[in-house]
Parts: structure tokens; sequence; C-alpha cells
């Protein structure tokens, strides 16, 4: 073997080769994500995926500025295949390596298989309509049909590339020529001026000399990449026959143009452009959609679309119910609950997939899946029994234990830390007091049904100050005080005393242009303390300098500029929204929401709306009886009908500006029986009397208002004890989450994880043993309570515990920490520790962020809607996350200790090294393994396994990195500097997976 030949041989075995691939490969998908935001989803799967190289415009010629997927993909299987068939050596220690090469070669070939034959196609059916063919996403057709014999049609289908090319075609069947003139491929149809005057400016002159482009003008636009939009193509379409033209006819797929008919030798016939279509061998025929909604939104719960399968010859002939995640399977195909026609709950869109190779991706996924269990496996077998290998001990000549006696501060100093922790969650588990005479405390447990769900009105009240304030406390800068005692106080003087609530300074607003707009300078925003030693610890920032948070009475003023301006911003795509229009459109969102908060219970303004619901009572018939007379032209009170119509108003103006369902139906088993009070009272001129919970309510605004707090407290236990008779179940759920509320479990988590960070930092520079075991046991502590919170939000809500964005940061948090847990448990230095104070109080840092856009309990999309799929494949992506994070934070704690300190021994600094190495092979497996039940998730749902949505690339991104990180170091690539280096990098990738992907704005997985 010469030495070119040899040279070629080991860099395509080479472990340097594969990591040098990795790398180009997650640039490849992360530039591909990126670039969703201009191509959307299938541009760039054939810019960037499906190609030898990316090509970018360089004015009218395209140049490659990197490697494609099929070369990327095509030089790593030939690496894979080389490397094995040069190196391989069976043995027991590396079949898991085997399997998951095996695998990955096998996923490589699917892949490619999937994209050359896969079939998407879409069917839009309209109740009782029978249709036996598709029509496809993204390619067009132009067909011409013979349309002579009544009882058939023979089509001519001309694909849309011949168009776009201006090919001449002359197809057997034809007796004329079709000569493409001019094709757009995306349009939009506008009528053109009477009398056969040019169009606008806007109008290009029409080639059309018969038809319908007489009257019609395409216009041309800019190509949509966008993922729920479609190109709607136009074409001007010539017919040569052999004594010359027969007429330009216009073209186009808009669904309002229909087919074009004409005569040529004595036969009739068609011509239109439609989207491509497949035809199906049988019929479906749709005999019922479904669209549910959560109670009270728009929240949708399901779509489901009941069928009738027919065939021709009569084999078949049967019904079929799809829904999400639940797809129908007939004959090769697969229909998939798409969609439906907006406005219109009579029609849906079906997906129909046909994927060949489907099946490989499952096999070769699990293969993967095995090989990494058992080579990670087998690995922390071998790590564990050397751990527990005994240790020789050296007795002294004196024949003493050489074993160090503990003293008594290194058990009892630990010890008392850890009852401290212990006495804080304990009291944090005692029942809430009332802070005055008001049962506050029951009010806050009254159930309202609001985004989907039964919750206590203490929840709807904490969430809502979150939304406006940015935190739960109502506080004035000029007072010690909080202004109310708890959040359901405030909601309290919000529905019942709003004079008193709108001098609440519960707005927040930091945007500088929207301050302007409120009449906000820097002198009127500057705070004036009345001590020189506040005014100096505002200055060095311990103290807040300027006011951030105003009073609805500041801003009511305001209100036709805020509404003008937020209708300016509202057409705005999200993603594109400048900052001052996202500020103008949550300001006015929050005052949306207040405004329904202050009609929720009773009519604002009102000083005894229970007078004027008893009086409404008594007068009730004779004020009916009136207005009948007044209809009827008999004589009448006008002053009585008066009085009716305008309380009527008033129930009316209630209905229109609260969507808070508060009024329970009459028994607990219906969730759509639940109704505004607005709603509620207006049903009296029905039923002939007022309703008894908005009775009730009345009564306690009446108590509230007039500080009469036994009124107020004996309508609490009253009205408490009839919704006790009809809601047993829900009100206790209601009052057990109010209690959580109040015990706050993950504040005072992230308050013992930082205390538990500081322990541990300080045992690394004295008093080790003792400050170690107490930051290890806060850790437990703060562990054990995030974890009872966690439990308990999954009881409320009947979910998994990760569902969105908030849970998902506390449940990184909780398996990083519960990690963290099990290494100090081996190594016994405080790293463990550390690292979880830091990683346990930084996430639930951000969930408390993430809860400030409302109720973080929220209901799931139809799509998402799935139990089994948010136990599985979320729960261990996001278990891929907590572990990547980790490693990150232990190569941090490396450095911080390397460069800062002089305690990284050689010792430490090994010991750091095996946790990371561990903890990445950990992530490497989850992150895998959670990536691929979200493809068979996705697989199920809407028929791929793999889409290249952003959210899919991220978890592919983090898989990748973690791959480089572990082939870096098998190669000797990398050492511990490297290796440390490398699992900080993971920390960047993973939040941007996280986070990242979700503020893109595109994709199927777009949360942000």
């Amino acid at each position: 073997m010469n030495d070119t030949v040899r040279q070629f041989r080991d860099l395509f075995v080479s472990l340097k080769l594969t990591v040098v691939l990795l790398v180009l490969g997650m640039l490849l998908v992360f530039g591909a994500t990126l670039d969703q935001t201009n191509l959307g989803i299938w541009g760039i799967q054939h810019k960037w995926f499906k190609s030898f190289f990316v090509l970018q415009p360089m004015g009218s010629i395209p140049v490659p500025i990197f490697p494609g997927g099929y070369l990327i993909g095509g030089l790593l299987l030939i690496n894979l295949v080389s490397a094995h068939i040069y190196r391989f050596k069976f043995a027991w220690r590396k079949s898991g390596i085997l399997l998951t090469h095996i695998g990955l070669i096998m996923l490589l070939i699917g892949e490619l298989l999937t994209g050359l034959w896969q079939e998407e196609y879409a069917m839009r059916l309209t109740e009782g309509e029978p249709k036996n063919y598709s029509e496809s996403y993204r390619s067009n057709e132009l067909v011409i049909i013979d349309t002579t014999d009544p009882t058939t049609e023979d089509v001519v289908a001309i694909p849309e590339k011949l168009l776009e090319r201006g090919e001449v075609v002359q197809h057997g069947k034809l007796p004329f020529r079709v000569i493409p003139k001019l094709y757009y491929p995306n349009s939009g149809l506008s009528m053109r001026p009477e009398g056969g005057a040019e169009a606008s400016r806007n109008q290009p002159p029409s080639l059309a000399t018969t038809g319908v482009g007489l009257r019609v003008a395409a216009v041309p636009q800019p190509i949509t990449y966008k993922q729920d939009e479609r190109n709607v193509p136009s074409g001007f379409i010539d017919l040569m026959g052999p004594e010359g033209s027969l007429g330009i006819w216009m073209v186009s797929a808009d669904p309002r143009m229909t087919a074009q008919t004409f005569q040529y030798g004595g036969r009739s016939y068609k011509i239109a452009l439609r989207f491509t279509r497949a035809y199906k061998p049988y019929t479906l025929t749709l005999l019922k959609f479904s669209h549910d909604r959560y109670a009270g939104t728009e929240i949708p719960k399901n779509f489901s679309s009941r069928v009738r399968l027919q065939t021709p010859d009569g084999r078949d002939d049967r019904e079929a119910l799809i829904y999400m995640n639940n797809p129908m399977r007939y004959a090769g195909l697969t229909f998939y609950q798409a969609s439906f026609e907006p406005g219109n709950d009579k029609v849906t869109i079906l997906q129909v997939v046909r994927n060949p190779s489907w099946v490989m991706p499952y096999v070769a996924c699990s293969l993967m899946t095995l090989g990494l269990v058992i080579q990670f496996g087998i690995h922390l077998v071998a790590f564990v029994q050397k751990r527990r290998a005994p240790v020789a001990q050296v007795k002294p000549q004196d024949g003493r234990s050489a074993l160090p006696r503990r003293s008594a501060t290194v058990i009892i100093f630990p010890l008392a830390v850890v009852l401290l922790g212990l006495g804080a969650v304990v009291k944090s588990l005692a029942p809430t007091r009332n802070s005055g005479k008001f049962d506050i405390v029951g009010f806050g447990k009254l159930p309202v049904l609001a985004n989907g769900r039964v919750k206590p009105l203490d929840t709807l009240a904490r969430s809502t100050l979150l939304q406006l304030q940015g935190r739960q406390p109502v506080r004035s800068v000029n007072a010690s005080a909080p202004l109310v005692s708890s959040p359901t106080e405030w909601l309290l003087d919000v529905v019942f005393r709003p004079e008193q609530a709108d001098t609440y300074p519960t707005f927040a607003i930091d945007n500088p242009d929207l301050l302007t707009l409120l009449g906000k300078t820097d002198e009127t925003l500057q705070i004036k303390y009345d001590s020189t030693a506040k005014e100096v610890l505002s200055v060095v920032g311990f103290l807040p300098s300027r006011f951030r948070r105003f009073t609805f009475q500041e801003i009511w003023p305001h209100r036709e500029a805020i509404q003008k301006q937020a209708q300016l911003a509202g057409p705005v795509e999200s993603a594109i929204r400048t900052p001052f229009q996202r500020a103008i459109l949550q300001l006015y969102g929050n005052l949306v929401q207040y405004q329904g908060l202050k009609h929720m219970l009773v009519m604002s303004g009102r000083d005894d709306f229970l007078s004027d619901l008893l009086r409404l009572q008594d007068k009730l018939p004779e004020s009916i009886a009136a207005v009948r007379a007044r209809q009827a032209g008999e004589p009448h009170d006008e002053a009585t009908v008066k009085a009716l119509l305008d309380i009527g108003e008033q129930f009316r103006v209630m209905e229109g500006i609260s969507t808070f369902l508060v009024i329970p139906p009459d028994t607990g088993d219906d969730p759509t029986g639940w109704r505004t009070a607005g709603t509620a009272l207006l049903s009296t001129f029905q039923t002939g009397r007022v309703n008894s919970s908005a009775l009730a309510y009345a009564g306690l605004a009446q108590g509230w208002r007039q500080q009469e707090p036994e009124k107020f407290n004996k309508l609490i236990e009253l009205f408490t004890a009839g919704l006790e008779k009809r809601f047993a179940p829900q009100l206790g759920k209601s009052g057990a989450e109010a209690r959580f509320n109040a015990a706050e479990p993950f504040y005072l988590s992230m308050e013992l994880y930082g205390f538990a960070f500081l322990f541990g930092i300080l045992s690394w520079l004295a008093w080790p043993d003792p400050l170690r075991r107490a930051a290890f046991g806060l850790t437990a502590v703060a562990w054990i309570v995030a974890t009872a919170g966690i439990a308990t939000r999954m009881w409320l809500e009947g979910r998994p515990p990760v569902t969105n964005l908030y849970s998902s940061a506390l449940f990184v948090g909780w398996g990083a920490v519960g990690l963290c847990l099990v290494l100090e448990v081996f190594y016994k230095n405080a790293i463990g520790s550390v690292a979880a104070g830091v990683i346990g109080f930084a996430t639930l840092l951000i969930a408390h962020h993430l809860s400030l856009s409302g109720d973080t309990l929220e209901m799931m999309r139809a799509v998402l809607d799935s139990n089994f799929w948010l136990a599985t494949h979320v729960v261990v992506v996001t278990a891929g996350y907590s572990a990547t994070f980790l490693a990150g934070f232990l190569a941090l704690i490396y450095i911080a200790r390397g460069l800062f300190t002089p305690s990284l021994d050689k010792f430490t600094a090994e010991s750091l090294a095996r946790m990371v190495y561990g903890i990445v092979c950990f992530a490497t497996l989850f992150s895998f393994a959670g990536t691929v039940l979200g493809g068979i998730w996705a697989d199920q749902s809407w028929g791929r396994f793999w889409g290249w949505d952003p959210k899919e690339n991220g978890a592919l991104i983090i898989v990748i990195w973690n791959a480089i990180i572990l082939h870096a170091r098998w190669g000797g690539m990398i050492r511990q500097r490297g290796l440390m280096c490398l699992a900080i990098g993971g920390n960047i990738v993973t939040s941007w997976s996280w986070f990242g992907t979700n503020m893109l704005g595109v994709g199927l997985h777009s949360y942000g």
C-alpha cells in the first residue's frame, strides 16, 4: 500500500474526520434553523439538507457557501462504515458502540430514502362531501380536461416545472399545442376596471385574449415561505392549433377561479391551474367535524373528523374517527387530522402521507438507544464497582483505629442547619391566617373558571399581579409596608372597591417611548426619598431611583392614545414588532384584564349593587308586565320600564367587558355551564329570578364596601357550604391550590438553594466537613420541597411534570439537582452541592420570570394533548437538558477554582473531569432518547418522523454537541481543559435550544 492510499485510508477511518463532520453538521443545522425565518421549513430543506452544497445567490449567480446535507451525511456514512471495516474487532465491551453506529447508518439511509420517496398531500372535506383525491401542498399542475363524454373526464396534467421554464407541450391526446407565455409563482387576483379601461399601476397589462383574464388581473406577489400560507401561482397559456391560436387564457390556482370551458374540433374542454392531485380508488365522506374548545376560551382542545370510507366494489364501507394523535391508515397511506378552515366548523383538512421507508427510523433509533444504554451501562457498573472497592486500612502501632473520630461539631452543626431548613418548610405549610377581621382566605378559595380550568380566586389574583407588575406584593415606594396584606385583598378592592384599587401602583411600564406617551419625563419619574440614607441607597442600586409602576388613575386619561397605538401594532407580525409595539400591546392587554376584573362580580361604580338586585327581584313581575304593555301599545309606567332597561344595560356591559366565568352551574359535572356574572344576571329576565351566586357576590361587595366583617364572613361561610354540596371535588382542589399558592414552595426552595451554595463555597475555604454536610442537607431539603411542589402541580393539572416553558424550567433544575445529590453521595467534596445551589437557584429564578405571562397551569393545545407523549418524550428530553446544563456548571466550577483559588489540586481536577464525562454520557443518552421519542410522536401526529422544525433542530444540536465531546475525548483530541471548555459550550447550545428556538417565531413549536 503506497503512502497516498494509506493517507486516504487513515483520513476516512479517523475520529478526527468524525468530529469535523459532526461540527459541520451542527453548523449546518444551526444555519438552516436561522434561515427558516426567511425561507420557511420547506425552503430550507431543499436549500440546506437536500443538497450537496448550500447555494446563496450573489447577484444572479448561485455561489456555494457551505457543504449541504447530502455531502456531510454521505461523508459521515463513509467514515462510519470505513472505520468499522478497518477496526472491527468484536468485544462485548464495545457492543454498545457497534449497535449505536449500525443504528446511525440506518438512520442516515432512512432519512435519505424518506426525502426521496415520502409524499405529502392535503384533503379538504366539507361535511357530506365525498372526495376521491388529495392535493399537494406545494406543487401545481395545468390541466386540460376533455368533457365531451358526460360520464367520464379525460385529463391531461402538465407539471408546473414545464410552465415555469416556458416549454411548449404537445400531448398525444390534445389536438393543439400548449404554449406557456408568462408564469407567476405567486400572485393575487383583482378585478379590472369597467369598460375595458386599462388597469392601474398595480395591475400589469393582461396577455389574455379570451376567458376570465379579460376581466380579472393577476398581480405578481413575492413568494411566501410561511408555514401557514401557500403560494397561489397564475399564468397565461396560449393554445395553438394547426390553423393558429385558439386564444390566450389566464389561469390561476386561486380557489375562487373555476375551470374555464371552450370548444374545439367538435369537442368540449376545460382548462385550469390547480394544486397537483393524487386520485384514490376509493372515496372519503366527511360525516362530522368537531372543533372542541376549553370552556370559556378559544383554546382548541381537540379536532376530530368522522369519515366514511367506501370502495367502488363495496368491499370496504366503514366509518373511522380521525383526531389528534390518532390517524387512519389505509392502503399504504396515513390520514392525519391536520387543520380546519378558520371560521367554518364544517370543513376539515386532512394530511395524507405516503412514506414507504417509515419503519427504518424506528429500527435505527431503537438500535442506537439500545447501544447507548449498553455502552454507558457497562461504564456505570464499572464505576460503581470501583467506588465500592474496599480501601486497605493501616493500623497504628498502639492498636487504636486509624479512622478519625467525628467531633460533635461535625454532627451538630449540619443537623442544626437542616432542622432550621425543615422549620422553614413546616412554617410555610401552616394554614394561612387572615391578617384582619375579614375572611380574605375564604374568599380566595372560591372557584372561578378562567383560561379553561377551575381555579381559586387567589390564583387569579396572584397570576394577574405577576402579569401586571411582575410581582405579587402591592407596594408603594413611599410606604414601608405593603398597601394590602395579600393578592386576594388586592382583588377584593379591585372588584368591590375599585376607586381604592385604582390608586395602587400595579402597572409596570419600562419602555421609554411608552412612558413618553403617558406624559412621563425624567423629572417626574425620579423618586425623591425623605431621608439622605435612602437617597444614597437609591444611587448605589439598593433602592429604586425611578418610578416603574403606575396607578390606573395615572394611565386611564391616556386610554385613547393607548388604544390607537395598540390598533396600529396589532396587525404587525409578532416577530418584527418594535419594543414600543410590544410594550403598548402588553399595556393595552393589561388594561383590558384589569377592566374585566372590575366587572367580574358586580357592576363597577355602583355603591350598593345588592340593593339594586333585590329591588329588581321584588319588582321583576311588575317591570316585565310594564315592558310587555309598552310593546303592545297599552298603558304602562314609563319609569318602571326605564329602570328595567337601565339595569339590563348594566348587565350587558358586565357581560361584554368581563370574560371570567364566576357563576357555577347547577351541577358540578358540567364545565360548559359556567357563566359570567353579566350573563347570569341577564338570564334573570328569562328565569324570573336573580341568580343566587350573583346575589351572594353582591352581598360580599356590600359587606366589603361598608366594612362589615361579620356579614362578609357569614356570607362566605354560607356560600362555600352551598358550593360544597354541588362542587365538593372542585372546591377541595381549589382550596388545596390556594394553600399551595400561600406555601410558595419554589420561592422557599430558591432561598434554600442559595444558602446551600454559600455553605458549599465556604467549605472549600474553611471548616470543610461541617459546612459540606450542611450544604448537602439543605440541598436535599430544597430538592424535596421542589419535588413536592412539582408533584402538587401535576395533581392540580392532571398532567406530567413538563407542559410549558415554566414547568420545563422547574424540571430542568429539579433533574440537575437530583444528579448533583447523587454526585455528592459518591464524591463528598461539596462540588455537587455548589452546582446544585447555582442551578437550582438559577432555574427557579428563570421560572419566576416565565410566570409573569399569567397562569402557569395553562391548558394543553390539541396537538399536545397526550399525557403519554408528555410523560415520555418531553420528560426524557428535558432530563437531557438538565444533564447538559449540569456538565457545563461543573466545568465552570473547575475553571473558577483553578483561576481564583488554590483549591484545584490534581485529585479535585480528576474528580471533576470524571463527573463531567459521566454527566455528558448521561446527557447524550437522554437527549438522544428524548429526541427519538419526539420523532415518533411527530410521526404519529402528522406523518413525518423528522421535519427540521426549529425545536427539533435544537434538540438535534444538543445530541450532536454531546457526541462531539465524547468523540473528541475518545480520540485524544481534548483532555481535561478541553473537556471543560466544550462542556461549557453545551450550556450555550442547550440554552439556545431551550429558549432561542422559541423566539424565532417560526415552526410548529414556537412558544416564545
